[in-house]
């Protein structure tokens, strides 16, 4: 039964609802939709010694043609049918939308049309319910015009790989197989005297702490990725390495454990996804459920925003999928996406708790671990929920820890969840990135507002979208009243109370520059790639030094300046004098 190579992966039936219906020898019946002709062919002789056996054949609405052999599969194979009855009968893939029916609650949805999102597009890794919509998906992703997703091909497995490895090929004609890929050490970074290696570090701000430290890179080349991952990083706009990618990259791929410290905004997301893609891509999925990578995160946001930069890294790669699961978002879609063969699970340790005790997940065949924001993950609130987690993923894994800031207390007990690691630090440990300017003002509690009137009113430094932190729900709230009706500015409050929807609906906004004043309280305050944000405002000064660090980091990304004012008084001003 044809079944296109890019929706190989279908979604178990919610109900039956085949239709079958009964063909006699010779007839030609052919069908019209929409421009496509489907022929279902039989041969009279073929079978005439089996016509009362396979006289019934399952169809779908308009979908693709189906040939007699598949049909009578049962008659003449009797072996292959007793290993099929064990498992769900296939139907064939639907070709039109107008086929599909509309999802139930907490299904999944179609990200073209919004019907039932019964497939999954292998090329995009996203839900689509039809091959005419997974089409004008990947037009619109800009993978071709879709057309060849209605060819019907019989081609074997070797045949399609040998085909997605020569349209993945580099220019200069060689193609590294993704599942064979290992790093191995440029030439040009081995040729490097000793000497040279530690000017280039010193000069990128790079310290390390271990045995057989793996030397820096200093372009994505030297790791010698498939051409289709090194392809997705240049169309997601990664150029060139920073300086924590440089260092951590390299030393990932070699599978040693990693503690790394950097920079806000200094690209510490794609130094530790690019480790844990390849490690996926050599390890097969060895059963349903039962992912190859886990990244942890404190935030649903962060979450998302790591599952898309994942997603991103792995577009065309064979067999890479990605489950997102947090709360505060519809449970019944999680669990769906863990039906199929998932390799990489982006979690928030609440919700990955939930679906472990459901036994919907297992994390028996987990090969590497993420922990991002690893101060935040390993304080009270994350810990006990952090190191259940652990507790059920075997012994033999890779752990890479990354964050801003890890203070010492922290860094202690992360150690306990390495071995022989390999430590990281990219410019000042624990201090404010460089790249924003930090304002400090003495105001008294009942002038804040004003003062941030009349900051939002100064052509100087109002640069919208403006970040505003505070430390409770109902301040930002309130807060959020006063600056829209004062100033008149498109102003929008996010915190914790707010329905997942609705946070995720407000960030989209702020990336997209829809709101020009965000108030927020700490749910914006760590991770996040506010790329177009470059003034922050701490209208309450946090309560550590560490949450400081990462809120005045949301001005400065990658390598653009911001700037970050802190209202101070005396309810605060200890923190500043004990640092």
């Amino acid at each position: 039964m044809f079944v296109p190579r890019a929706l190989k992966v279908k979604r178990p039936a919610q109900a039956s609802s085949h239709i079958l219906t009964k063909k006699s020898k010779g007839d030609w019946e052919e069908r019209k939709d929409e421009g496509i002709s489907v022929a279902l062919v039989q041969k009279e002789e073929a079978f005439e010694d089996t016509e009362s056996q396979c006289g019934t054949i399952q169809t779908s609405g308009e979908s693709a043609g189906v040939t007699e052999s598949s049909v009578c599969k049962d008659v003449l194979d009797p072996a292959s049918s007793d290993a099929e009855d064990d498992t769900e009968e296939e139907e064939p893939v639907k070709s039109f939308r107008k086929s599909q029916r509309w999802p139930e609650p907490g299904e999944p949805v179609c990200v073209m049309c919004g019907r039932y999102g019964e497939y999954i597009c292998d090329s995009t890794d996203n839900d689509v319910c039809s091959l005419e919509c997974k089409a004008k998906h990947l037009a619109q992703m800009g993978l071709g015009t879709g057309a060849d997703v209605f060819i019907r091909t019989d081609k074997t497995e070797d045949e399609i790989k040998t085909q997605t490895q020569q349209q993945a090929g580099d220019p200069g004609g060689v193609c590294i197989s993704e599942s064979s890929y290992s790093y191995r050490e440029d030439p040009f970074i081995s040729g490097l005297t000793e000497e040279q290696v530690q000017r280039i570090k010193q000069e990128l701000g790079v310290e390390t702490e271990g045995r057989d430290v793996s030397r820096p890179i200093v372009e994505f080349e030297h790791c010698g990725f498939p051409a289709t991952l090194y392809g997705n990083l240049k169309k997601a706009g990664y150029e060139a390495p920073t300086p924590v990618q440089m260092q951590m990259v390299p030393v990932g791929l070699t599978g040693r454990d990693v503690i790394a410290s950097a920079d806000t905004g200094s690209g510490k997301t794609v130094a530790f996804l690019l480790p844990v893609v390849v490690r996926a891509l050599e390890k097969t999925a060895h059963s349903v459920s039962s992912p190859v990578a886990l990244i942890l995160t404190p935030t649903r946001e962060l979450a998302i925003q790591i599952e898309r930069q994942a997603k991103e890294l792995v577009m065309g790669l064979p067999n890479m999928r990605t489950a997102l699961l947090v709360g505060g978002m519809p449970l019944p879609p999680q669990l769906h996406r863990l039906k199929s063969s998932i390799k990489i699970i982006i979690a928030t340790p609440g919700r990955l708790l939930e679906i472990l005790k459901q036994k919907a997940v297992h994390l028996n065949n987990v090969k590497v671990i993420v922990v991002d924001e690893v101060d935040t993950m390993l304080k009270m609130g994350f810990q006990q929920q952090v190191l259940e987690i652990l507790e059920q993923v075997p012994e033999a894994h890779q752990t890479l820890l990354a964050s801003a800031t890890i203070p010492k207390g922290t860094e202690e007990l992360a150690a306990r969840l390495v071995r022989d690691p390999i430590r990281i630090v990219i410019g000042e440990k624990n201090q404010p990135c460089a790249n924003v300017r930090q304002i400090l003002l003495w105001v008294e509690e009942p002038s804040k507002k004003k003062k941030l009137f009349e900051i939002v009113n100064d052509s100087k430094l109002y640069q919208p979208p403006v970040v505003v932190f505070v430390d409770c729900k109902l301040g930002a709230d309130l807060l959020c009243e006063a600056v829209a009706k004062v100033t008149g500015l498109n102003t929008v409050a996010i915190h914790s109370d707010k329905s997942q929807w609705e946070r995720n609906r407000i960030l989209r906004g702020l990336l997209d520059g829809a709101f020009e004043v965000v108030i927020s309280t700490g749910v914006l305050g760590r991770g996040l790639d506010l790329a177009n944000v470059r003034l922050v405002v701490n209208f309450d000064m946090p309560n550590t030094m560490d949450e400081y660090v990462h809120q005045v980091g949301r001005a400065g990304r990658l390598g653009h300046r911001g700037t970050a004012i802190t209202f101070l008084n005396s309810n605060n001003k200890r923190l500043f004098l004990m640092w």
